[in-house]
C-alpha cells in the first residue's frame, strides 16, 4: 500500500463516491483524490505530521494546504469509502478465513479525543471529573473486525457516555446466520444474547458480575 497507494484506493473509485454523495470540488492539486490517498499515506507512515504529506504524495504545497483540503472533506465520504472497501474485499474471507466452517467478528469500544471547539463538546462531552472549559471533548467508538484477517468491517462514534451494548446493536446488520461475535464481558446481558440468537449468530463474551 505504501508503494503504490492507488491499488488500494483508485481515482475512480474516490471520484464514484464523491459523485453519489453529491460533493462537488474545484479542479486543484489537493482534490479529494489525492487529499484522501494523502490521509491513508500520513497515517501508514505512523500518523507522519501534515507538513510531511505533500512529499509522500510528489506535490509542491504545504502542509497547512493539505489540513485545509482534508477539513474540507465531509465525513460521510469517509464512511461511504470504508463501507465499499469492505464490501469489495469480502471475496477475500474464503472458507480458509473461518473457524470451523464460521465466520467470526470481534465487537470492541474505544474512545479519542478531539479538538476543544464547543460543536464537539456539546455532542460528546469530556471525561468527568474535568474542571469545565479544561477537558478535550472524547468520542465513544465502536469498532468491528473479522477476526481472521483484522479486516475493519465497521466503526460508528457516539458521545463519551454511551454503554458499548447501546452501540453494539448498530453492528448486528454486519452478521449472517451461523457467524460468531466475539466480545468483552461489557456485551454481555441476556437481551443482546437473546437479539443475536434470534438472528442466528452465536456469541462467545466473558460474564458479567
Amino acid at each position: 500500500f505504501k508503494h503504490d497507494i492507488r491499488r488500494c484506493l483508485s481515482a475512480e473509485f474516490i471520484v464514484t463516491v464523491c459523485q453519489t454523495l453529491g460533493y462537488v470540488w474545484r479542479d486543484r492539486q489537493l482534490g479529494p483524490v489525492a487529499t484522501i490517498q494523502g490521509f491513508l499515506l500520513q497515517i501508514l507512515h505512523g500518523n507522519t505530521a501534515c507538513s510531511a504529506v505533500p512529499r509522500l504524495l510528489g506535490k509542491a504545497v504545504s502542509g497547512e494546504a493539505y489540513g485545509q483540503a482534508r477539513n474540507r472533506l465531509p465525513l460521510e465520504l469517509f464512511q461511504q469509502l470504508l463501507k465499499g472497501l469492505c464490501a469489495r474485499l469480502q471475496g477475500y474471507l474464503s472458507d480458509t478465513d473461518k473457524w470451523l466452517g464460521h465466520r467470526v467478528w470481534v465487537i470492541d469500544g474505544s474512545s479519542c479525543s478531539m479538538p476543544d471547539v464547543p460543536a464537539l463538546q456539546q455532542a460528546f462531552g469530556q471525561p468527568p471529573g474535568q474542571t469545565p472549559g479544561c477537558g478535550f471533548p472524547v468520542a465513544h467508538l465502536m469498532a468491528l473486525f473479522h477476526f481472521q484477517t483484522g479486516m475493519l468491517q465497521r466503526i460508528v462514534a457516539a458521545p463519551m457516555r454511551t454503554h458499548d451494548q447501546t452501540q453494539a446493536r448498530r453492528m448486528h446488520d454486519e452478521f449472517s446466520p451461523g457467524d460468531v461475535v466475539l466480545a468483552e464481558r461489557g456485551f454481555c446481558s441476556f437481551r443482546h444474547l437473546a437479539q443475536l440468537s434470534q438472528a442466528g449468530v452465536h456469541a462467545v463474551f466473558r460474564m458479567n458480575q
